[in-house]
């Protein structure tokens, strides 16, 4: 077996290939372009005269691993997608570039020492892209209403409605006297909020559309407090729901579960861990406010927690309990129950 460690960066990559024994037999950068990929792979094990040998990779994830990997997996037996948070023989090497890094992937690859990463599939990769844009749609949009109120503040001006940017808020707002600047800053603001709502509009529907057609989708948003947005966020944080082996590891993989430091009969446990995907966190949370109201079984939950515990923790707790109706729906193909969600 050759093994390859990868220090992989936008335009180049440093590669340090190994034999069996651990003996270096090449290293080297290479562009970081599909051609120059595939030659180099497709050449290896002629240069090396290993023509029998199969080679194995390790690259650590990154924003751009994805290009890489499509260009190599079909040319080696193996793609390993590295963690990078939990290589710790680079992350605190005190000598550091890019032919150590590369040389310790290769040699941690070697002893199958690598903690794998999960490469998420395409259409999973595309379906994040989407509900990120969405994202950050919503957040530019809440930016520029920002700027409004702000502009209104700085003026001594207070909105007699409670929405500022509903039929009537939009009225008041066009006689509101103002200077010619902030004038300038209000209509140039209020433009830009019609245009992402149009843009918004369209993507919510897309993604409505697409949520129904989708089996899977449609039973989490059986769930309380999940709607279209908020299930196909779910599918695509996670991916594939049947890698995790229990509902716990779906948790810790979430970050929504508290930190523990433990030596020997000293134990300690801390707030959550925060690991994982930001939005799956954010979209359980969002949807635990929303159960909250609309749910008995989530509401009781919820209540009895906050008598003993403050409200943001009762909070993530319900979150997490959303989450295990989520992988149990999921992986059973069925719809929400409430009594069975109360007795979970």
């Amino acid at each position: 077996m050759i093994y390859v460690g990868v220090d992989l960066h936008l335009r180049f990559c440093y590669m340090t290939a190994l034999d069996a024994s651990g003996r270096v037999l090449q290293h080297g950068p290479v562009m970081n372009q599909g051609e120059r990929l595939r030659g180099y792979f497709t050449g290896l094990q002629s240069s090396l005269k290993k023509e029998e040998e199969p080679v194995a990779v390790a690259v650590e994830a990154c924003g751009f691993w994805a290009p890489f990997v499509e260009v190599v997996e079909p040319l080696v037996e193996r793609v390993v997608l590295v963690h990078p948070a939990r290589v710790k023989a680079i992350a605190s090497a005190k000598l550091k570039n890019d032919r150590i890094d590369s040389a310790t992937l290769a040699h941690l690859l070697r002893a199958d020492l690598l903690p794998e990463a999960w490469k998420a599939d395409r259409a999973t990769r595309d379906l994040r892209e989407v509900l990120r844009l969405r994202v950050a749609l919503g957040q530019q949009r809440t930016r520029w209403k920002n700027q409004v109120h702000a502009t209104l503040h700085r003026h001594g001006l207070r909105p007699p409605v409670t929405d500022l940017f509903g039929l009537a808020g939009r009225a008041w707002l066009a006689t509101a006297e103002l200077r010619a600047a902030a004038a300038q800053v209000r209509d140039t603001c209020l433009r830009l909020i019609d245009e992402l709502d149009q843009e918004v509009y369209a993507l919510d529907q897309q993604l409505r559309a697409q949520a129904h057609a989708d089996p899977d989708a449609r039973h989490l948003m059986s769930i309380p407090g999940i709607g279209p947005f908020s299930a196909l966020a779910l599918k695509a944080e996670i991916g594939d729901i049947h890698r995790f082996g229990s509902k716990r590891s779906l948790y810790n993989y979430a970050g929504l579960v508290p930190v523990l430091r433990q030596s020997a009969n000293r134990k300690h446990t801390g707030a959550i861990t925060h690991a994982g995907p930001g939005t799956l966190r954010w979209v359980l949370n969002e949807a635990a406010l929303t159960a909250v109201r609309c749910s008995a079984g989530a509401r009781a939950y919820f209540e009895r927690l906050c008598r003993r515990r403050h409200p943001h923790v009762a909070r993530t707790a319900l979150a997490r309990k959303l989450l295990g109706a989520v992988y149990f729906l999921w992986k059973h193909g069925v719809c929400f129950d409430e009594q069975v969600f109360a007795a979970m």
